[in-house]
């Protein structure tokens, strides 16, 4: 019995990872959209919540060059 609720704790803990992993990533995606818009990076902060420092690090792993 205390075995089963460990294994419904675990599977749900991993449910909830992936949903807030699924939800960054579209965010990331997003983001990088708006990168290859060239729309201002305050805005893409402003808009997604994203640090100045992350958006350039998704603007360098996305390989878009700055405006």
């Amino acid at each position: 019995m205390a075995l089963e609720k460990v294994l419904d704790d675990i599977e749900r803990e991993g449910e909830l990872r992936g949903r807030i992993e699924g939800k960054l990533e579209g965010k990331e995606q997003v983001t990088m959209r708006m990168i290859e818009e060239q729309l201002d990076a305050d805005l893409i902060s402003r808009v997604t919540g994203f640090s100045l420092d992350k958006i350039d690090q998704l603007r360098a792993r996305g390989n878009v060059e700055t405006e």
